[in-house]
């Protein structure tokens, strides 16, 4: 079912060990990574092409303004940027994080070459490389660097930025087993599955080729759920009443969107059977799970997904408890027989009472798990 220019679902990172501290360097010089800022329109949009291509999220403005704007402030609109940005270097540059034994303190600084971090207590003057930044709610740094074994593998820094405590802190899920080479006192490696999936949920498009990202196209933009969208451009361009394009499948229906969003949210066959019976708070953080489990879902005769409640195109933070609670309502209507309404609050106080937000520890951000119930008294 699902389109071939979606992947499966993020999952967990997994570490293991690290290959290489060839990226230390005192004077800053290693080989530039090609950063493919792909322009937005890879090729004509007319041209001839076995296959739909990208076109970018401009285009997508000249008849989808409205949608456009909402997109430009969610969280989905910088989900992956160069570590040299310079929003991504204010949150970094002058500050240090004490990560303990067997790390020491990481202190960054930037110049024209980019942004590093170093560990001067082992190495001095020596300086690693940044050069990705993952995330909005918080950054997360990435480097790709060169392995004799896997070809690349990605250094998942252990420090990140949080932006609900606006500090830095560990990156979550980093290990703390005894580091075997330079590169590992830097960051966990991901490589492999792991790595691709890690890049594919924050960007449209993108391939890691050496230790590059080639037809890089960042963020998720509108063609990560619609698809390329190079042939309805030109249907929409030529004709006064084009069809309709969606998510480019005429059969879309319940379950195609929530796979569609599980691709990066997760699924339940993506966590085990334990997680799964146990339900730990950290599952709060993979809102399809949840919502899979909801009494809510299951006696929707398959009506309920995810844009019942969500506008895909508007920030959560545009989005209102009261406009939460209307769509509750919508379906537990106090004075229909055919609905089942709360006897404690039939109107008002549905999330805080049936998917309060849970904390994660080490996340700083709270996560509504999506699991509706009847909660048991904390």
């Amino acid at each position: 079912m699902k389109r071939t220019w979606l992947n499966a679902v993020f999952v967990i990172l997994i570490v293991t060990g690290i290959a290489t501290g060839v990226w230390l360097d005192p004077n800053h010089q290693r080989s530039s990574e090609a950063w493919n800022e792909s322009p937005v329109l890879a090729q004509p949009i007319f041209a001839a092409a076995a296959e739909p291509h990208f076109v970018g999220r401009e285009v997508c403005r000249e008849c989808h303004a409205e949608n456009h704007q909402l997109h430009s402030q969610h969280g989905h609109a910088t989900t992956f940027r160069r570590a040299d940005d310079p929003e991504v270097v204010s949150k970094f540059v002058g500050k240090s994080f004490d990560a303990g034994e067997p790390y020491g303190t990481y202190t960054y600084h930037a110049d024209d070459q980019g942004l590093f971090v170093r560990l001067s207590e082992k190495y001095g003057d020596q300086s690693f490389r940044l050069q990705y930044a993952l995330g909005h709610h918080a950054l997360t740094l990435m480097t790709l660097i060169p392995d004799p074994a896997q070809g690349t593998v990605g250094l998942e820094h252990r420090v990140s930025w949080f932006g609900t405590i606006g500090e830095l802190d560990k990156t979550p899920g980093q290990r703390n087993d005894p580091p075997q080479t330079m590169g590992e006192m830097f960051g966990n490696k991901h490589q492999g599955f792991v790595l691709e999936k890690c890049i594919d949920c924050h960007v449209t498009t993108g391939e890691i080729v050496d230790q590059q990202i080639v037809d890089l196209v960042p963020n998720v933009n509108c063609e990560k759920c619609h698809g390329p969208a190079s042939e309805h451009v030109k249907q929409a361009r030529q004709m006064p009443d084009p069809p309709p394009f969606s998510v480019g499948r005429v059969d879309w229906d319940v379950e195609s969107e929530i796979q569609l969003c599980g691709d990066c949210h997760r699924l339940p066959k993506d966590v085990s059977r334990e997680q799964l019976r146990e339900y730990p708070t950290s599952l709060a953080r993979f809102q399809p799970v949840g919502m899979l489990r909801s009494e809510c879902y299951l006696q929707s005769d398959g009506e309920l997904k995810c844009t019942t409640c969500h506008n895909p195109h508007q920030s959560i933070e545009a989005t209102t408890t009261t406009d939460h609670e209307q769509n509750c309502v919508k379906c537990h209507l106090p004075d229909s027989a055919s609905h089942v309404a709360c006897p404690v609050s039939p109107q008002t106080g549905c999330i805080d009472c049936h998917m309060p937000a849970l904390k994660i520890e080490g996340l700083h951000t709270p996560f509504h798990d999506h699991w509706i119930r009847v909660r048991e008294p904390q």
